[in-house]
């Protein structure tokens, strides 16, 4: 059996499979350790009375048979008739039947098959040949004298049983994960850079111990991400002041120094600038920032003549209306980050920009650049890793680029992947969540 995916569904469904077979076994060993002696024990005291009954009617009296026979029907249900038309009885819904079958054949030594007619209200009655002192009496007894109904009985003990454990499982494991799903949806929020609001700690024990101890960790994650933050940011803004002095030394510095120094140190500081300023970036990623409605189309024009102007050759077209809600910051600063990793590794080469609306927004850019290993697609996204072997140094990059698009992304539920591309090169996609 294949369990469902959730915690409520799997256990509702173990526990009332388990229960409902528990239920199946109970029955089976009251039909078979109660009812069917019961049953058998009915069916021979009935069979004994029609025996005995036929027997005293081939001794008595002619004169005395009719009063015999109205004292069979007013005390014990049971009738004698002669000329009635009778049906043999081919099905037989009860199990009492073979069994009182089986009674009067062993008693009278004779095979024995019931029968079965209707009176003119429709009552019932279930018919007997026996042959007795080389007599055939037929005896019958109505429906009512059974007055039993088994299947009745077992269809309202699974109906009403298995319908009270599947309610009672419900309502029990429903109080169980309900506190579960809540330290679930809150654990994604954590994920996705928000403030869960903290668990209520009520319930059993163990349901408790854990809440206080994920609040506890909630806790402990805001405030860990706000120290990093807080360090990672005075860091970055503190390192500037002892930059702008050595650039400021730099230009200080007579003409007759040597120009090759000169111009190496203000590489280096440049370099180092544009580390603080991605480390400042970086810094501010898991601030999740307002929404608002984003016209596509725009953002990509505009992003492209900036792109154009820097010198990148970028292919692109105007298409459709489309809009999403979103962060816009967020959203333009992946978009930068992609566009710039595909100019940077396309060797002079154009790269081409387009997108799509559906049911979800649907932007791809592509570069016609080395491509990038299957084992590596997700690696880079990691900060500051960088495919040495198959990208060139030379390019320069710091290996965050793509480490705070990602980041941005997850924090605003957009999604990137990365693609080869049929030409050479790499495709990345962006997927935006249409509102």
């Amino acid at each position: 059996m294949k369990l469902p995916k959730t915690l409520f569904a799997r256990t509702v469904t173990v526990i009332a499979t388990f229960s409902f077979a528990f239920l199946l076994f109970a029955l089976s060993a009251i039909s078979y350790f109660i009812l069917v002696p019961i049953g058998k024990q009915s069916a021979d005291d009935l069979a004994a009375l029609m025996v005995f009954s036929a027997q005293t009617l081939t001794e008595t009296s002619a004169d005395k048979k009719p009063q015999f026979e109205q004292q069979l029907l007013n005390k014990y249900q049971l009738r004698v008739t002669k000329d009635q038309e009778l049906e043999i009885l081919s099905f037989k819904p009860l199990p009492y039947y073979y069994f009182l079958e089986l009674s009067l054949q062993s008693r009278t030594e004779k095979p024995v098959q019931l029968k079965i007619s209707k009176n003119d209200k429709g009552s019932k009655w279930y018919w007997a040949d026996l042959n007795i002192n080389n007599k055939t009496i037929t005896i019958g007894f109505p429906e009512s004298h059974i007055n039993a109904q088994p299947p009745v009985v077992l269809i309202l003990l699974l109906v009403v049983g298995g319908l009270a454990i599947f309610v009672t499982a419900t309502a029990l494991v429903r109080h169980l994960t309900i506190p579960l799903e809540s330290l679930s949806q809150s654990a994604l929020r954590i994920g996705e850079g928000e403030e869960p609001e903290l668990i209520p700690e009520s319930g059993p024990y163990e349901l408790v111990t854990l809440a206080k101890s994920f609040n506890k960790m909630s806790s402990q994650v805001k405030e860990l991400l706000s120290n990093r933050t807080t360090l990672l940011a005075g860091i970055s803004h503190d390192l500037r002041t002892p930059l702008a002095r050595i650039q400021l030394a730099v230009e200080m510095l007579p003409d007759d120094a040597d120009p090759e120094i000169v111009d190496g140190i203000r590489g280096d500081v440049d370099q180092m600038n544009c580390l603080i300023g991605q480390f400042l970036e970086l810094s501010k990623v898991l601030e999740k920032g307002e929404r608002h409605t984003i016209h596509i189309p725009e953002v990509l024009e505009e992003l492209v003549n900036c792109s154009r102007r820097g010198g990148a050759i970028v292919n692109w077209q105007t298409g459709e209306a489309c809009s999403v809600i979103s962060n816009p910051l967020s959203l333009r600063r992946i978009i930068i980050n992609l566009m710039e990793n595909a100019v940077r590794y396309s060797n002079g080469k154009p790269i081409d920009v387009e997108y799509h609306c559906g049911k979800d927004v649907v932007i791809k850019i592509k570069d016609r650049g080395p491509g990038i290993p299957d084992g590596e697609k997700e690696a880079i996204f990691r900060p500051f890793y960088r495919l040495d072997q198959s990208r060139n140094i030379e390019t320069g990059g710091t290996g965050l680029g793509l480490s705070i698009a990602r980041q941005l992304a997850e924090i605003n539920k957009i999604k990137i992947h990365l693609h080869d591309r049929k030409e050479g090169g790499t495709v990345a996609e962006i997927i935006i969540p249409a509102n």
